[in-house]
């Protein structure tokens, strides 16, 4: 996963410049410390977890498709895809 924020961090600093620089880290910063204040402060549901988990994932395969994958960085499709295999296989072992 940190290598994950990594390259989001790369591509926000490269898409957004001066802006990301100025807001938008503290923002995504303020927003960790958030989400652990209402979870500290409440009990969250199971399907309320699922939603935010499911919603997590969907972004994580999303920055990957858009800033790991793309042709013009020659990248490895069926790398990214044996991987994947493994980690799930690793996943559903546990």
């Amino acid at each position: 996963m940190g290598l994950h924020f990594a390259v989001t961090d790369f591509g926000l600093r490269e898409h957004h410049k001066d802006a990301y620089g100025r807001v938008g880290r503290w923002m995504i910063a303020a927003a960790v410390l958030l989400g652990w204040a209402i979870g500290f402060a409440g009990d969250v549901s199971e399907a309320t977890l699922a939603m935010i988990l499911a919603f997590l994932a969907g972004g994580v395969i999303l920055n990957v498709l858009k800033e790991e994958l793309p042709e013009e960085r020659e990248s490895r499709f069926w790398a990214f895809a044996f991987g994947a295999g493994a980690y799930a296989t690793l996943l559903l072992m546990l």
